[in-house]
Formats: structure tokens, sequence, C-alpha cells
């Protein structure tokens, strides 16, 4: 059966790809597009990324183009479709718009590069900003980071107020709108149940450079991945995924063998690459936290003038002024030792795990000046000094050290810290050939060889490889990463998938499952 692929962009930004000019395929003279993750136990994704590069002889994606037919809408924050169907319609990439690059001269290539990118440029750009989370599974720390980002019109299918498209509240389908809530459904995320329940999280979350203190909602939720040993990553609907540890260990049935039939492959025995490690070291992050509860966190400096019926916000960084106003994070934090100079206003505080926020509102008829506030509550600080490691001595003794440590900020249990540096040590201290990752190609439209397990084969399906050059025989391996080119007018479709080697038998052991809950030569304990 043959494959149709359409690739759109919602120049309107209706909430549609049904516009005049949205459907760009048949100006397409090169695609290219990527998802996941590029290397072995990476447990958050690269950005995903696409490029097409357009024929633009008629100057149509010409921005400066007054009298084209798409003037006024070519610009960034336009959202891109690819999907094909074979008599399955999938949907390969949802990303958004970057940039558009024409090429000059009208006698040269008279073509445009459109660069689109995925979600991860708005986790990136916001910054944490939740509460304390005590007690809360990794998953639910990750979800709260979710709805702190928020996202352009045109970028989802969420209501947005007297927007065309997006101000009438729908099913949640394409073409209607959802409200952009968590109860919204899983149309933006999918969450698997985390398998760790963390006592303290977000108190740490800073990261500091020369100018200003922060840590962006991405670096948090990798940080909810990697306590969790499990994978954060945009999927082809563009949905933000999530798996708990377990998820990859549970994949034992291959959906595809490879069998010299591939038409490349990278390939590496013992390298220096992350997936050989004979010495893992955990650093985990126990907290202390202060017996009182009005340890000074936040002092004001200067004054704070507040007009007549106005409102001022100002931004609060709790510090530790015994480790020379170092970062920390509090709970129960309360304003204190309010004076003003002139007037009066109404002071309150909302405060989160690591700062707050000063809310002074004058409802009063004359100007209001704050010339003291003190933020109090109970502070906790993060020690970060234990360390837990696993070192596989025979292996350094035959293959020197090869290092690996670890940075966990949201874990403060030295148990599973050692935990974790065993199962690490265990997957990655023997020396063994590896794939890095395959190619396939076939013809776009016409199909043929593997074109079918091209267009089905995604992030998380198990595939099997043999080739016969390296006596790599019959190892599987998951797919965590993927990228596609789409040339000559549809004629030439290729694949490449980034590898992970997947749990070999003996598997790990697991209640109720078939032929994996008996201990024994079939079966092993997991983590």
């Amino acid at each position: 059966m043959s494959t149709t692929w359409t690739i759109a962009v919602d120049w309107d930004r209706n909430g549609g790809f049904d516009g005049t000019y949205d459907d760009v395929t048949d100006d397409v003279m090169y695609a290219r597009w990527f998802l996941g993750m590029r290397q072995p136990y990476q447990v958050d994704a690269d950005d995903s990324m696409l490029e097409l590069t357009l024929n633009n002889a008629d100057k149509r994606y010409s921005p400066e183009n007054t009298g084209g037919p798409l003037s006024g809408k070519l610009a960034p924050f336009r959202r891109v479709k690819v999907t094909s169907d074979d008599g399955t319609e999938r949907t390969h990439w949802i990303g958004w718009v970057e940039s558009i690059q024409p090429d000059v001269g009208k006698y040269g290539k008279r073509a445009v590069t459109i660069q689109a990118a995925g979600p991860m440029q708005f986790f990136k750009a916001a910054e944490t900003n939740i509460a304390l989370q005590e007690n809360q599974r990794t998953d639910q720390v990750v979800g709260k980071l979710i709805e702190e980002v928020v996202v352009p019109p045109g970028l989802s299918d969420v209501w947005v107020l007297a927007m065309a498209g997006y101000s009438e509240l729908g099913t949640g389908t394409e073409g209607s709108t959802i409200l952009g809530s968590a109860s919204a459904g899983t149309s933006y995320k999918d969450l698997d149940t985390g398998d760790v329940t963390l006592a303290i999280a977000a108190d740490n979350w800073v990261h500091r450079d020369r100018q200003h203190d922060t840590f962006n909602v991405y670096r948090a939720i990798s940080d909810m991945a990697a306590a969790e040993r499990g994978r954060f990553f945009f999927d082809r609907e563009g949905r933000a995924r999530f798996w708990n540890r377990t998820r990859l260990q549970d994949e034992i049935t291959s959906s595809l063998t490879l069998n010299d039939d591939m038409t490349g492959l990278r390939y590496a025995y013992a390298g220096i690459e992350a997936d050989f490690k004979n010495d893992v070291i955990v650093v985990c992050h126990p907290r202390a936290l202060s017996a009182v509860t009005d340890e000074v966190l936040w002092q004001l400096q200067g004054e704070v003038r507040i007009p007549a019926g106005d409102t001022r916000n100002v931004g609060v960084r709790y510090q530790d002024p015994d480790t020379g106003n170092a970062r920390i994070g509090a709970k129960d934090a309360y304003v204190d030792g309010l004076t003003f100079s002139t007037g009066t206003a109404m002071v309150t505080l909302d405060a989160k795990a690591n700062s707050a926020t000063l809310v002074v509102k004058n409802d009063s008829a004359e100007e209001a000046i704050l010339t003291a506030a003190t933020v109090r509550g109970r502070r906790i600080t993060d020690y970060g000094q234990m360390e837990a490691e696993a070192r596989d001595g025979l292996s350094i003794a035959n293959y020197g050290r090869r290092s690996l440590k670890m940075n966990l900020p949201s874990v403060d249990n030295l148990v599973y810290a050692q935990a974790i540096a065993d199962y690490e040590l265990d997957r990655r201290s023997t020396p063994q050939g590896t794939v890095k990752e395959v190619t396939l190609v076939s013809h776009g439209e016409n199909g043929g060889d593997n074109h079918a397990h091209q267009l089905a084969r995604t992030i998380g399906d198990l595939i099997t490889i043999s080739e016969t050059q390296t006596a790599h025989a019959s190892k599987k391996y998951i797919i965590i990463g993927e990228a596609h080119k789409l040339s000559e007018g549809g004629a030439l479709y290729e694949t490449t998938w980034y590898l992970e080697p997947a749990t070999d038998s003996p598997y790990p052991w697991k209640m109720g499952a078939t032929n994996r809950s008996d201990l024994g030569t079939s079966t092993r304990l997991a983590f």
C-alpha cells in the first residue's frame, strides 16, 4: 500500500491545518525531523526539531513580500505537523516555527528553509515556581511542573479568550479547544505513576550564574526523571511523556528483527561512552529542617513605594546568612516586621519552595512607602555531603577505572542512592558490543523493505538486531530516539533509530507475569 505524506503549517493560527495555504507538501524539497534521546540511559530528551526546505520560486514564503498570499502570517510560533497515511494515519511530529530563512538571489536556488522546534523551548523558558513538595511521587511533581508552563496562542488546543479558533470550547479534538488546566485530560501530557516518593522536593532547585539564580522547569523535570531513573520526552503528538523506571524493563517482546537488512549501523565495543562504567558515584542531598519556626529567610533592602490604589510585587529569595547568603529552601514562611514611613498597605506573602512573592496592595488615597519587612519560617538546608558508591574491582583491574558521577538533588536517602549506584553499575560494568543507531531506507511513497516499520516504530519499541561482520547476534534494543528524512519529492525516506541495550535475559522479576514470577535462570531481582 502506498503512503501519502502531509506537511502542514497553521499559518492562520486558527487551531487547525485547513487554511488555503496550510498544506505545504507539494512545495517540500527536503524535510528532516527528530525527537527523543540520542544517548543510552539518557533520562531527559534532546529538543525535538524539524527542518523544511520549500520551493519559494513565487516568493510565497518570503515574509517581507507584502503582495504574497501569506503576507503578515509568516512568523514564528505557527504550529507545524507531519503526518503519513498508509491505510493507518499517523502523526510523526508536531512543533512550532522558530525561523524562516529565504534564499536570496532571483536566479539562485529560490528556496526557503523553515526551522521548527518542539515544546522544550517553553519548558526551558519557564522558571520553577511551585510550592514545597512533601511526600509526593515523582509523577505528581512532574505534573505540577508542567502546569507552570504557559505556551502562546496557536501552540496548543487550549482555550484562549477572544481569539478566533481558540475561544470556542469543544471536545479537545483537532479544530476545537479545551480548558487549559490539569483536569483537561491527556491532550498535552501522559505520565506513568512514579515508583518513587520523595520526602522533599523543589527546595534546592537553584542554578547560580553570574547574573541571577534560576532553575527552569525542564531542569526540574529532569531532576525528577533522574531520581526515578525513568524518562521524560515529547512524543510524536507533542505530548509530554514521563515513564517510570520499570516501563522499559517490561518490554520483552520484539516488534522487528533486523538481520543484515539495515542500510546503516553504528556499532562500538567497550567505548568511552555512557554505557560502560565500572565506578558509579551517586551524590544524594540530605536536608536539615531548622528546629525553630522564625528563622530569618529574607529582609527588605531599601524601600518600596506604592502609589495610591496600586499594587507592587517584590521578589523574595530565601537565603541563609550563616552560609554567605546561599539560596535555601523553606517551609511555613510568613512575613513579619512591617514598617511604613508613609501611609499603609496590605501585605501578603505568596510562598513557594525556595522563593516567594511579597504582594503589597495600597487601597488608600495616598502613597505608601514600605521601609522594612522580614520573611521568616523554617529553613531547609541542603548539605549535599553524602555519596553512595558502587565499584566493580575486577572490571577496574582489567579495563581501568571508568567513572560515572550522578548528582541527584531530590534524592535525600542514602539507601536509595546506593540502590541507584548498584543498579547503574550492574547494567554498565561489563564491556560489550552495542549498536548505537541503525538506519533504514525505503521509497517514501511506494514503500517496500522495512517501510511499514519506519512509519510505525517509535520511542519505547523493542527491536532485535543481528549483524554478521561484527558477529553481533540477536541482541535486543529499545528505540530511545528517532530521526527521519524525506527527500527527492517523497521518493526517498530515511529513518535512523537511536538505541539503548534492552534488559537481557534473565529478565527482571515481576509478580504475576508469565515466565517472570519465579526467580531462577530466567528472571532476576529488579531495581
